[in-house]
């Protein structure tokens, strides 16, 4: 049994990485001041600038990465209780 509940927690966290490195680029881009564009959801963690350079910020990644979990786990559990 505790290996099916590590084995799902991981499939949860791999899904909520997928979640977090696609949705910027679902969501498009913005044009910042005119010169910039960025993306992020819902924390900035990648911009990318016009010379075809970028900027990745860790902290705004892994911040993603634990709200998708958590926000995950708790419409699974939501789930569980309405139609279970």
């Amino acid at each position: 049994m505790e290996l099916k509940r590590k084995k799902y927690n991981i499939y949860i966290l791999v899904f909520s990485i997928i979640l977090v490195i696609c949705i910027p680029f679902i969501n498009g881009s913005i044009d910042v001041d005119g010169y910039e564009n960025f993306y992020g959801f819902p924390f900035d963690w990648l911009h990318l600038y016009p010379n075809n350079g970028f900027s990745f910020l860790w902290i705004g990644f892994i911040v993603n990465i634990v709200i998708f979990y958590y926000f995950i786990k708790i419409l699974i559990w939501l789930y569980k209780k309405i139609f279970g």
